[in-house]
């Protein structure tokens, strides 16, 4: 899949472009990008997707999945060609400039798809009818996907987001499609883990992932082709006073040295809130109580 970064003399030729900022590429988005694909196939185009390069629309935004993993899943659905721009490039474009400079023009759209509440253009001002009448102007077209609701709710990346602060993993998967990840290499701790018993893996919480609920999860870690279950807390591990925020991953009926190494972490279950324990025994006894339950998990 090739990436371009857009420019006022870029051009490319027949596309069918999916629009948007891609969040988390939740069920909703999902669909967007397999009507874009469709579409490509049926009438001899190549599917692409136009985005922010810089994962806009807000300044220091926090996201549910970093750029690149985002590229990843546009690829495994069917996307051959990633367009790029900054939010600065584009934030001040009208809507019929956007779509005549950007997508037609740059892009090469014959077909764009957006979701029912795109928005698009200096202010705001344009949205899914907007982007859809300016295609047919100059003579292309558009389709909207419609809204995607699940157990009443909409689907939607604020919906993610909201899952995760709240720790119901299982809601944000029913949102995504898959279990929420992290993919992130592993850094050294301070080893406390292995003196009591149970070895860990630490990774840093990045600043720019959204925010989860504190505590400790029921997950899953592949290590070598080999899946594993495993406990996972998401937090700053009180007992210990440590003050950056960690995901620390006993992952269970395995062990080696991972430094370095870049680990995916899937969230299936919320277990309990973070807690700061009196004693080391005490911990110890908790994740325990905590790695029996993840072994019993139906996950």
């Amino acid at each position: 899949m090739n990436v371009i970064k857009l420019t006022d003399k870029t051009e490319y030729k027949k596309t069918a472009v999916a629009v948007g900022n891609f969040d988390g590429v939740h069920v909703g988005h999902t669909a967007l990008l397999s009507r874009t694909v469709s579409l490509a196939r049926e009438n001899g185009l190549t599917p692409a997707v136009w985005t922010f390069s810089d994962y806009a629309p807000k300044p220091n935004a926090k996201h549910i999945m970093p750029a690149e993993e985002r590229y990843k899943l546009f690829k495994e659905k069917g996307i051959e060609l990633v367009f790029e721009n900054g939010f600065n490039e584009v934030k001040d474009l009208s809507p019929e400039k956007f779509v005549k400079d950007r997508l037609i023009d740059g892009c090469g759209a014959e077909i764009a798809v957006c979701g029912y509440n795109f928005r698009f253009g200096k202010k705001a001002a344009g949205d899914a009818m907007t982007l859809k009448a300016l295609m047919e102007q100059s003579g292309k077209c558009a389709f909207v996907e419609d809204e995607i609701k699940i157990n009443g709710m909409t689907v939607s990346s604020t919906a993610v987001r909201a899952a995760l602060k709240d720790g119901d993993v299982r809601l944000a998967a029913a949102l995504l499609g898959r279990p929420f990840s992290v993919t992130l290499p592993v850094i050294h701790g301070r080893r406390i883990g292995t003196g009591l018993g149970f070895p860990t893996v630490n990774q840093a919480y990045p600043e720019t992932l959204t925010e989860m609920r504190r505590g400790v999860y029921v997950c899953r870690v592949e290590v070598d082709g080999k899946d594993h279950k495993a406990v996972t807390n998401v937090g700053v591990k009180p007992t210990l006073k440590n003050e950056s925020l960690c995901i620390e991953t006993h992952i269970i009926d395995c062990s080696g040295d991972f430094y370095g190494r870049d680990l995916t972490v899937r969230f299936y279950g919320f277990l309990r809130d973070e807690k700061k324990f009196a004693s080391l025994d005490e911990l110890k006894q908790q994740i325990k109580t905590d790695t029996e339950r993840a072994v019993s998990a139906d996950i």
